[in-house]
């Protein structure tokens, strides 16, 4: 079993990113849409993308979108964002997509790194559509 020791070697040298911090979500245009908008971690967490997930309804969550750190908008400076819109899922509440009763949407936001490996979630970030 000469691969396994490699195998471990390979995870201890390339720890997953850290927690992507900054997570902001708030209305987006008037067609129903949600702007998430985040911290970029530093070069050095050697991010490949950020996992970005929707809770469908308490404690199930489904990956909304892999967003490189390019995606970057000047209504947040210094932020990498994502535009969310309505029914990106079908069924959910009264707006078609995953939102509550009130029509809110909550999101959290993870870090791959180039090893593959996905970090520890940020904290939730809630928005509602206009």
């Amino acid at each position: 079993m000469p691969a396994l020791p490699h195998r471990l070697k390979k995870l201890r040298c390339c720890p997953p990113p850290p927690r992507v911090t900054g997570v902001v979500a708030q209305t987006g245009g008037g067609s129903g849409e949600v702007l998430v908008a985040w911290t970029p971690l530093p070069p050095a967490a050697k991010v490949a993308f950020y996992r970005v997930y929707r809770r469908v309804t308490t404690g199930v969550w489904r990956p909304l979108a892999a967003v490189t750190a390019a995606a970057v908008d000047p209504g947040f400076p210094g932020k990498v964002v994502l535009l969310d819109f309505a029914g990106t899922f079908p069924g959910g509440g009264s707006g078609g997509g995953d939102e509550d009763g009130s029509g809110r949407r909550t999101y959290t936001v993870a870090a791959v790194g180039t090893s593959g490996l996905e970090g520890p979630w940020s904290a939730q970030a809630v928005g509602s559509p206009p």
